[in-house]
């Protein structure tokens, strides 16, 4: 399977390296570019591309990136996504890290608000992967 991951933090690459493991192809992207993501990589496997690539037919897409970078992914990036290729959401809100987001202020839930913003649903999973997990990279 081809799965596409959009972000290379701790959780990012914890899950690159397990999908490595069960021998699926692994697309990572971050917002410096894949040129910044040799050594995860190296120690996982997974292929770096831009971020715009990182959805291009994959049968699964995950979201790992701070909440308050949601709304500044390409506008573009699930064009290429099949319609049945599910949407994975790590995301957790942090007030002091994201900034105010109103709308999760009034009620609407994480997973809805991504969904909101990226026009797709999505699933919450993988949001309590801790920091300290990521021996790989």
């Amino acid at each position: 399977m081809k799965i596409g991951i959009v972000g290379a933090g701790n959780i990012g690459s914890v899950l690159a390296l397990h999908f490595r493991r069960l021998r699926h192809t692994v697309l990572i992207a971050n917002s410096r570019g894949p040129e910044t993501l040799s050594q995860i990589a190296q120690k996982t496997g997974a292929i770096p591309v831009d971020i715009s690539e990182s959805a291009r037919g994959v049968a699964l897409l995950v979201i790992t990136i701070p909440m308050k970078s949601v709304p500044f992914l390409p506008k573009d990036l699930l064009s290429d996504l099949p319609i049945s290729s599910p949407i994975i959401d790590t995301g957790n809100y942090y007030p002091l890290r994201d900034g105010v987001i109103p709308e999760i202020e009034r009620g609407v839930i994480e997973s809805e608000w991504t969904s909101l913003v990226l026009g797709r649903p999505v699933v919450k999973a993988f949001n309590n992967i801790v920091a300290d997990s990521c021996h790989c990279c």
